[in-house]
């Protein structure tokens, strides 16, 4: 890994992901960016990252079927802009590191994403 680690930034949204990538390539993290779920499974394929910042809502493939594909899940952020309850919280319970409501502070982003590589030994 270059930088601090590698992380996955899904987002069909290019504004969010571009903000969320650049604020971590801020802190020193290496970066790579997929604009849905799609682009997502296909960058796991060929590569390992430490964590995975993982927007819900996306077309061809959603978070929770870029999740369902995963065998052996880096950290993953699920982010959304509303808040992940009820049966969808409940599905990826054990699966995700944290749940970030968009848009979310860089602070936050950061402090999410220092404490799933400490919890992985990515650290």
């Amino acid at each position: 890994m270059t930088g601090l680690a590698d992380v996955l930034v899904v987002d069909d949204e290019e504004s969010m992901r571009t903000s969320v990538a650049d604020i971590l390539r801020g802190a020193g993290y290496s970066v790579v960016e997929a604009e849905d779920g799609q682009a997502a499974l296909e960058a796991l394929q060929a590569g390992a990252f430490a964590v995975v910042v993982l927007d819900q809502k996306m077309p061809r493939k959603t978070g929770m079927e870029v999740l369902d594909a995963l065998t052996s899940p880096p950290a993953v952020i699920f982010m959304s802009a509303h808040r992940i309850e009820g049966s969808d919280r409940e599905k990826v319970r054990g699966k995700v590191f944290s749940f970030l409501t968009k848009p979310v502070p860089p602070l936050r982003l950061l402090d999410e994403v220092a404490a799933a590589l400490r919890e992985s030994g990515h650290s």
